[in-house]
C-alpha cells in the first residue's frame, strides 16, 4: 500500500562538533510531507531550517556535521543509513534542492546549456543531442524566454532571476518527488520573486511535485503553503495547516513572527512588534521551551522542562506548556494579547 506520505522525518538529531564545543543544530525533528503538498518551513536564521533539510541527503561537510540520531524515509525507503553512491543516485532523481544563491551553484566557466545537458546525462543514458532538447524544454518550463538564446550565454550573463529559474530547470530535470527551495526569492526584487514563486506552484500542480520552502517570508508562506512548520533553537515548535496556524497561532513564538509583518492596513499609530532579545546559544541550549528567555508569557516550568505535544487535531500540534490546565491565567493573559489586525491575512 502507498503512504500519503512521500517524506517521513523521525527523531532527526544534528551537532557541529567545533573548537567552542557542541553545536546542537538540530534536536529531535520529527514531521511528515504529505505527496503533492507544499509545506513551508519558517524561522529565524539559526533555528536550524536549512541544516535540518540538507542532512536529509547528507549534504553537509562531515566533520564538522554529525548526524546523530534519527531516520529519514523516502518514498517508502529509509535512506539514513545510505551511503555516497546510494545518496548520490537519489539526488536529482528523487529528491533535488534548489539554494538561494545560485551564482554559488551554477560553474561560470561553462554555459548554462551545457550544465543542465551534463546534469541529465549523468542520471540517464540519453545522446546529448536529446539532452539539448530536454534542456530547451525545461528552461521553458521554469519560464525561461528565448531559451536558445540562454542555452549559449554564461551565469554571468543572465540577470539573478534567470539564474535562479535555471536552477529550477537544473532541479526539475529528472522529475523528483520532492523539491526543497531553501530561500529561493533572497536578494529579489518583489516582481522576479512572485514569478519564481508562481513557477513553483505551477510546478508542483503539473508534475505532482512536493515542495518544502524555506522562507523567513511569512507572507509568502500564506499565498504558498498548505502547511507550515515553525522551527525554533533546533526544535519544532508549532505545526499545521497554513490557515489554522495564522489565524489561530497557538505559540507566543508563531504569534510573534506574524504579528511582526509590517501590513498597509494596520493602525500606524501603534508600534510594529519585535521580538526582545536574541536567539539562544545552541552550544548551550536552554533547558526547558527554547523561546522561554524571550517569551512574555513564560513561566517557571517553561525555564526548566521542555513543553510536550498538545494536538489539536487535523495535524496542528503545538509544543508549549501555555496549553497544560494547570496554565490557564496565564494562556488568558497570552489570548487576549493578539492583535488580530497585525496578523499576515491567509488568501
Amino acid at each position: 500500500m502507498t503512504s500519503h506520505n512521500i517524506l517521513e522525518v523521525k527523531d532527526l538529531t544534528v551537532s557541529f562538533e567545533t573548537y567552542a564545543g557542541e553545536v546542537q543544530a538540530v534536536r529531535g525533528v520529527s514531521f511528515e510531507v504529505e505527496r503533492n503538498e507544499i509545506i513551508a518551513i519558517v524561522g529565524e536564521s539559526g533555528s536550524g531550517k536549512s541544516v535540518m533539510t540538507q542532512s536529509l541527503v547528507k549534504l553537509l561537510p562531515s566533520p564538522p556535521a554529525v548526524i546523530k540520531r534519527g531516520s529519514v524515509i523516502l518514498d517508502g525507503k529509509d535512506i539514513s543509513s545510505y551511503n555516497f553512491n546510494q545518496l548520490r543516485n537519489i539526488k536529482g532523481k528523487e529528491i533535488a534542492f534548489v539554494f538561494q544563491d545560485p551564482m554559488t551553484s551554477l560553474n561560470p566557466t561553462i554555459k548554462v546549456g551545457s550544465q543542465i545537458i551534463e546534469g541529465i546525462r549523468a542520471h540517464i543514458r540519453i545522446s546529448r543531442r536529446e539532452a539539448s532538447g530536454r534542456a530547451l524544454e525545461l528552461l521553458r518550463n521554469a519560464g525561461i524566454p528565448d531559451p536558445e538564446k540562454r542555452m549559449e550565454q554564461y551565469p554571468y550573463e543572465l540577470s539573478g532571476g534567470m539564474r535562479q529559474r535555471v536552477m529550477i530547470a537544473i532541479a526539475i530535470a529528472m522529475n523528483p518527488k520532492l523539491l526543497i527551495a531553501d530561500e529561493p526569492t533572497t536578494a529579489l526584487d518583489v516582481t522576479i520573486q512572485s514569478q519564481i514563486l508562481g513557477t513553483l506552484k505551477d510546478l508542483n500542480k503539473q508534475l505532482g511535485m512536493s515542495v518544502i520552502l524555506i522562507t523567513h517570508d511569512m507572507g509568502i508562506v500564506a499565498n504558498m503553503a498548505q502547511r507550515v512548520i515553525v522551527m525554533y533553537g533546533g526544535k519544532i515548535v508549532e505545526t499545521g495547516h497554513v490557515i489554522e496556524i495564522f489565524e489561530s497561532p497557538q505559540h507566543p513564538y508563531t504569534r510573534s513572527l506574524l504579528a511582526s509583518v509590517p501590513r498597509l492596513d494596520a493602525d500606524t499609530s501603534k508600534p510594529l512588534e519585535y521580538i526582545m532579545g536574541s536567539p539562544p546559544d545552541m552550544i548551550e541550549p536552554p533547558t526547558g521551551c527554547p523561546f522561554a528567555p524571550r517569551c512574555r508569557f513564560s513561566m517557571k516550568i517553561c525555564q526548566k522542562q521542555m513543553p510536550g505535544c498538545f494536538d489539536y487535531g487535523d495535524g496542528h500540534k503545538v509544543y508549549c506548556h501555555l496549553l497544560d490546565e494547570g496554565a490557564k491565567d496565564q494562556r488568558h493573559r497570552f489570548i487576549n494579547s493578539y492583535s488580530e489586525t497585525n496578523l499576515v491575512e491567509v488568501k
